[in-house]
């Protein structure tokens, strides 16, 4: 099983912004190329949305949006185009995970919310949006499994992790990793991952050019 259209969410610890607080910021952030390795393109809110996606971030590799599903706003990272030089269904979610807490750091540093907004790391919601390469079966979670909780390791060492997955012909593939009394902050995580904190808006990676069919919304 491979798939690059993988998603990330993580949760805010505690919800105090309006519903549109994140537009403009998002908009400075295409003003200033804020994500390295990313032709950010537009914004759009849907704010109106009860339990939506609320403010959308649109870039040529991926969509950000702070998510409101469930009711509880957390930033969602998906990935629309291949990681270069991901040739695994491993690499990429780890790429896509390096990218979702770099995105995240960016946004907690971030001048018009810094104080105010910390990212929980004790429940990660994972999707695939293939239904195609990845049905929500218990086979798909089988092939992915191993790789999931490599993942986990890496993120959480040798505290202790679930992963819980419901299949369902009606809704995409998605597991949600937790670790219960996990405290770290994103940019630990990414020190977990190999990138130091200061590296948090930089990038080694190179991405495919943002031009073609891939620059739009999935």
């Amino acid at each position: 099983m491979n798939s690059h259209k993988i998603s990330l969410k993580f949760f805010v610890e505690r919800d105090t912004f309006a519903p549109a607080e994140f537009v403009p910021i998002f908009h400075r952030w295409i003003q200033t190329h804020a994500l390295a390795d990313h032709l950010l393109i537009d914004v759009s809110d849907y704010a109106h949305v009860p339990a939506g996606p609320g403010s959308l971030l649109v870039a040529a590799e991926a969509n950000l949006t702070t998510d409101r599903g469930e009711n509880r706003l957390g930033l969602q990272y998906l990935r629309k185009l291949p990681i270069a030089g991901a040739h695994t269904f491993a690499a990429q979610l780890r790429g896509t995970t390096i990218n979702t807490l770099r995105a995240a750091a960016k946004l907690e540093q971030d001048e018009a919310v810094v104080g105010r907004l910390r990212f929980r790391t004790d429940e990660i919601v994972i999707r695939l949006h293939d239904r195609l390469a990845a049905p929500n079966t218990p086979e798909t979670f089988a092939a992915a499994k191993p790789d999931l909780e490599a993942l986990a390791r890496e993120l959480y060492g040798a505290r202790a992790f679930t992963l819980e997955h419901r299949a369902s012909q009606l809704t995409l593939f998605e597991v949600r990793v937790r670790a219960p009394g996990e405290t770290a902050s994103v940019t630990e995580l990414l020190a977990r991952l190999g990138v130091k904190a200061s590296d948090a808006n930089q990038t080694r990676e190179l991405t495919p050019s943002a031009t073609g069919a891939g620059a739009g919304l999935l």
